[in-house]
Formats: structure tokens, C-alpha cells, sequence
């Protein structure tokens, strides 16, 4: 009975702490930059606030025109994104 009890205290725990981590990942900053040419999506982050994500992304926009891309546009967004670089062809691919 004893062990009963206790693995259920484990597991209500663990649940928690799990659920603790991911909505505080989703809730993270990301910088989200689209390229029109290369045509690709790039995330930055994560940040834990707005302000800190657009007081960096001039960076990122910097090295990125360094390597030759063209057409940049820039969102600051709260999200989890499933692949950092997200090439044309895998345009299906986003942020969650």
C-alpha cells in the first residue's frame, strides 16, 4: 500500500515538473527572421524577455547581410519553434 501511495506522489511530482518546464519553454522570446533570398526562416532565442530579444537582433540581421541575404524581415515572437533554420523546402515546418 505504502509503495502504491508513494509512486503516485512520484508520478503527480514528476507531472508537474514537466508541465512546469515545457510552458515555460513556450513562453521563452524568440527573434524570427525570414529571408527572401536565401528564401529561409531563422529563430534566435530563446530570451526570457521582449526587450532583450530586440536589443539583439540587429546582430543577427548584421551576420546574416554579411552572408549575403537579401529581402530580411524581422518578428520578435513568444514560442517553441520545432527547427531553427528552415530551409524553402521545408516551409511547412513552424513555430508552435
Amino acid at each position: 500500500m505504502l509503495g502504491i501511495l508513494l509512486f503516485g506522489l512520484y508520478f503527480t511530482l514528476f507531472s508537474l515538473v514537466v508541465y512546469y518546464f515545457r510552458s515555460w519553454a513556450q513562453n521563452r522570446w524568440w527573434v524570427k527572421i525570414d529571408t527572401q533570398s536565401p528564401q529561409c526562416t531563422y529563430y534566435f532565442g530563446p530570451f526570457d524577455a521582449e526587450e532583450e530579444a530586440k536589443s539583439l537582433y540587429g546582430d543577427y540581421i548584421e551576420d546574416l547581410q554579411e552572408e549575403g541575404a537579401r529581402g530580411i524581415s524581422i518578428q520578435i515572437q513568444r514560442c517553441q519553434p520545432q527547427q531553427l533554420t528552415i530551409f524553402e523546402k521545408d516551409s511547412e515546418a513552424t513555430c508552435q
